[in-house]
């Protein structure tokens, strides 16, 4: 008996191979991958560059509009496909946030209506699904094609080459290969687009941190692709282990270091490693955007893949360059789906073109300064949690663990939201009430206004951070809508 939901297999299907589904030419000429990218669109003119911006900006609006999402939005706002005729008027255009997508998805589930193809596509062309982190609830589903996998390589194996990758280079990825996106951005990048061995070995929860380190030393790995975070914890680990890093091979290590403005987590590590660290950003739906050079000034800006701007924390008006705010990003690559005004929520600076000492002329972004969507209003003050991290980390008493609980206090009219800082004692001999004041203090100038810190063992926070056991480090326990915890 034949199921219902067997396929009848005709056996003459066409297979759409994945290597026939892209003119590889005209891929690397119009997005250069390194060492062309310094060469050509790395350093551009500005005004060629715009050229460029504005050509791709044009295409992905006439995508853009054959999406539900888009046009039901814009139509909304009043707006019409002629109004918007190159990227100077790209501010009339509504800016859009992780939450619509959520919403684009429940509407038509489940992969969205912001995409242009659905399940009945999948067998004429390749598609990979990917997601976000899905902290709460069912992850945020993106749709990738062949071009968005590609150039999102491309993206990130420009900045392991500014950063000193080369190939035949051994390149140990601690992201695991799961639905969330980096880890793969990382794969295609080394393996497809700089001639590098990729060493996937996943995060903690895949491959043991002991067992890291162990292939590092055996297999010679050469550079790491790893979150901050992750690279601190193989630091306690290989003294555990009685392991000295610097017996290690490695010569560059590429990073997300998150709030580190002031530098001490990059010092840290450089100091534990015996080698350069590099700070880079990047999102899911639109992949490496900015990446540091061995100068270290700064991430330059993948311009010829996004167009960048800057929003009001809290109003969502357009910034100047140099100002700080979220950054709203344009992809000028990505059709599927497109990606256009997508305020990320995420606390940067980003400043005019220059010419770097890399030789690279871009814009660039600053250290990540934190969430806006995390952001938590304490007596009038706004307060990023993740800012936390430059105060905890400088100080050595400390592992560099931290904890952000927020809930309210008060009832009625006097409610009020509060935030403790737990943070994790290296050492039970440390005095807790005074590494309490002291980080209170430092945290005070840090932030703005005052918070409580609160001092726990080491390792009492690894069950809410999920350090080592998953791609992204929680810093924040938002208890305002729950009990107590």
């Amino acid at each position: 008996m034949t199921s219902r939901h067997a396929r009848q297999d005709s056996g003459d299907e066409a297979i759409p191979y994945y290597w026939k589904s892209l003119d590889w030419e005209a891929l690397t000429r119009d997005y250069p991958p390194p060492p062309a990218f310094g060469k050509t669109t790395g350093r551009m003119s500005a005004d060629a560059l715009r050229d460029m911006q504005n050509t791709r900006f044009l295409e992905r609006m006439k995508d853009a509009w054959n999406t539900g999402f888009y046009r039901s939005r814009w139509e909304a706002a009043g707006l019409a496909p002629e109004d918007i005729r190159s990227l100077d008027d790209i501010e009339k255009i509504p800016t859009f946030n992780s939450d619509d997508l959520k919403d684009a998805i429940a509407a038509r589930p489940p992969f969205g209506n912001h995409h242009p193809i659905g399940a009945s596509d999948f067998a004429r062309m390749p598609v990979k699904v990917q997601t976000s982190g899905g902290s709460t609830g069912l992850p945020r589903v993106t749709l990738f094609d062949p071009l968005s996998i590609e150039v999102q390589g491309i993206q990130t194996a420009r900045g392991l080459y500014a950063q000193g990758a080369r190939p035949g280079d051994i390149i140990q990825i601690t992201y695991t290969m799961s639905l969330a996106n980096a880890g793969w951005c990382a794969l295609n990048g080394i393996f497809n687009w700089l001639g590098a061995t990729p060493v996937t070995t996943g995060s903690g929860a895949v491959t043991p941190s002991e067992r890291q380190l162990e292939y590092a030393q055996a297999w010679g790995t050469t550079g790491w692709f790893s979150r901050g975070e992750y690279l601190a914890r193989l630091v306690e680990v290989a003294r555990e282990m009685k392991l000295d890093l610097h017996s290690l091979k490695t010569r560059q290590i590429h990073s997300f270091l998150g709030t580190d403005f002031e530098g001490h987590l990059r010092r840290q590590l450089e100091q534990a490693w015996g080698a350069p660290v590099y700070d880079n950003y990047g999102t899911h739906e639109t992949g490496l955007l900015a990446f540091e050079c061995r100068a270290q000034d700064r991430k330059h800006i993948n311009e010829d893949t996004a167009f960048i701007e800057l929003a009001d924390v809290e109003t969502g008006a357009p910034l100047s360059m140099g100002s700080r705010g979220n950054v709203v990003v344009t992809s000028l690559h990505r059709s599927v789906p497109p990606v256009i005004r997508y305020n990320l929520r995420d606390c940067l600076i980003a400043y005019e073109r220059e010419e770097c000492s890399c030789g690279l002329c871009t814009r660039k972004l600053s250290t990540f300064l934190g969430r806006s969507d995390e952001m938590v209003k304490l007596r009038g003050t706004n307060v990023y949690p993740l800012a936390c991290q430059n105060a905890v980390t400088k100080d050595p008493r400390t592992t560099g663990e931290f904890l952000c609980v927020v809930s309210h206090v008060g009832e009625g009219l006097g409610r009020r939201e509060t935030m403790v800082v737990r943070v994790e004692r290296r050492s039970r001999d440390t005095d807790a009430q005074l590494l309490a004041a002291d980080l209170g203090a430092d945290l005070h100038k840090d932030l703005g206004v005052r918070v409580e810190v609160e001092i726990v063992e080491s390792g009492t926070l690894a069950p809410y951070t999920m350090i080592g056991q998953q791609n992204k480090v929680k810093r924040l326990l938002d208890l305002r809508n729950k009990g107590t915890h």
